[in-house]
């Protein structure tokens, strides 16, 4: 199955979904399916906290609480998981703030290997 195929049946899974996306550290997305219209910068909001991920690799590894796997964003007009996917890729998950996070969460952990498989 293709990444976009992947990406794009997730995104059907989960109500309120507004972005499936697997992104480099770099900030580039390798690939990314949106949904609905968010209201806000889906793509600008991912750049900007894959910085904040990587400081909090940094601290997870300083403090010693072993690797980190998973982060949750919650605002007043969203929700965004992000899913570590090795040490140069990681997913994101946007929805509306009503949305299905446990889904979004379950079909993001449940995929990983899926995605990296795509890529090859």
């Amino acid at each position: 199955m293709s990444l976009r195929a992947l990406l794009t049946g997730m995104s059907q899974q989960v109500e309120g979904a507004y972005a499936v996306m697997l992104m480099g550290y770099d900030c580039i997305a390798i690939d990314e399916v949106h949904v609905g219209t968010p209201g806000f910068d889906v793509q600008m909001m991912i750049v900007e906290y894959a910085t904040v991920i990587k400081e909090i690799q940094r601290t997870v590894e300083v403090v010693g609480a072993g690797d980190m796997e998973e982060i949750t964003i919650t605002t007043k007009q969203s929700s965004m998981i992000l899913r570590v996917i090795n040490e140069d890729l990681f997913a994101a998950f946007v929805l509306s703030r009503d949305g299905n996070v446990g889904k979004a969460r379950y079909l993001l952990r449940t995929n990983a290997l899926a995605m990296l498989q795509a890529l090859e």
